[in-house]
């Protein structure tokens, strides 16, 4: 089981960072750091995780902020319309 640095633990105030296993919990920990983490967070991130995992997660992620899923897919080159989390909701217009 690969687990998330020590380093890391501000990132996961709400679980056991001991128990995070980087493959297992790989959306949770993709989000939380893209979210919250700073430059060494990110390294550590890109360092454990392929584009294509993080793309995944930021195609489908409801959790991330608008400006990180912003960030994200101008970092990819991925067009806005392809992060769940930047689509306008559906229903009835108010």
């Amino acid at each position: 089981m690969a687990s998330v640095p020590a380093e890391l633990r501000p990132l996961f105030w709400d679980a056991n960072i001991q128990t995070l296993d980087t493959a297992k919990h790989k959306t949770y920990i993709i989000e939380r750091v893209l979210e919250f983490g700073d430059e060494e967070a990110y390294r550590w991130l890109f360092g454990t995780y392929t584009s294509r995992e993080i793309i995944a997660v930021v195609k489908s992620s409801r959790r991330l902020s608008r400006p990180t899923a912003m960030m994200m897919a101008n970092f990819y080159n991925l067009p806005e319309g392809e992060a769940r989390c930047l689509q306008k909701p559906s229903g009835p217009a108010p």
